[in-house]
């Protein structure tokens, strides 16, 4: 890893945008599961459909309520990890550089860790909005309830997440693959890389002419196409990066 440190180093120095993509296995070291992780993923003895969809939503409104402040409770405790943390120090150490994030994740802890420029590709568990996209979106702080209504419309309130059945916000869409297009150095960090049409990003990035590096234990079908494929987690490689960056020895 320290050689392959040593000359994303020097790419780094040269880059004017650098662009992380996360997906779950980043806050993963926080303590907060994966979906599809075996017993313990978020998945686990539950029907997505029924939960996280709009179906779901539609068929049994307080079930979908019930499951999202379940899932926000594991987020009560946890706190930004050593990648979080590494990722957000880049906006620091590299002052010619725009460092953007775009997450699939919807805890939060990039905005927590300090990183500036995040794109929420998937939404946020920790907002709300109106289900009839009068306009009404508000923050939802851990540990308290969220009304069922919109105080302004009346309609339906939810989490202000992406679930199954629905597209993603075009708007947010066209900007994260803008910014992947742009990069010069573009990080693939925790993600199975299967996900559409999250999983195109790290693609049009390469057709861009970006450097890929994908920090990740284990191997994705993205893989192949990386020029570097980091076979750790984020809480190991980024603050190994950020201590090269700052001429640490």
């Amino acid at each position: 890893m320290n050689k392959s440190i040593e000359n994303l180093r020097r790419s780094l120095a040269k880059a004017d945008n650098v662009v992380v993509f996360s997906g779950a296995g980043l806050s993963a070291d926080s303590g907060i599961p994966t979906f599809r992780d075996g017993a313990t993923g978020l998945w686990a003895n539950v029907d997505p459909m029924e939960v996280a969809s709009i179906y779901g939503f539609k068929n049994d409104p307080d079930k979908v309520w019930a499951w999202h402040e379940g899932m926000r409770a594991l987020f009560a405790d946890t706190r930004p990890n050593a990648g979080h943390e590494g990722i957000a120090r880049l906006e620091s150490l590299l002052p010619r550089a725009r460092v953007s994030v775009i997450t699939q994740n919807i805890d939060g802890l990039h905005q927590a860790a300090g990183s500036a420029n995040v794109l929420e590709i998937h939404g946020s568990a920790l907002r709300i909005r109106c289900h009839q996209h009068c306009g009404f979106v508000a923050p939802w702080p851990l540990g308290q309830p969220a009304p069922h209504r919109c105080p302004s419309c009346g309609a339906r309130v939810r989490p202000d997440v992406v679930w199954f059945g629905e597209a993603l916000d075009g708007e947010l869409l066209s900007l994260s693959a803008e910014t992947s297009f742009a990069a010069d150095v573009f990080f693939s960090v925790g993600t199975s890389a299967v996900i559409q049409p999250a999983a195109s990003l790290p693609v049009l990035a390469k057709e861009g002419g970006a450097l890929i590096v994908e920090v990740n234990p284990n191997e994705t079908p993205f893989s192949e196409f990386a020029d570097y494929s980091i076979r750790t987690g984020a809480s190991a490689f980024f603050p190994a990066l950020c201590a090269a960056l700052a001429g640490a020895p």
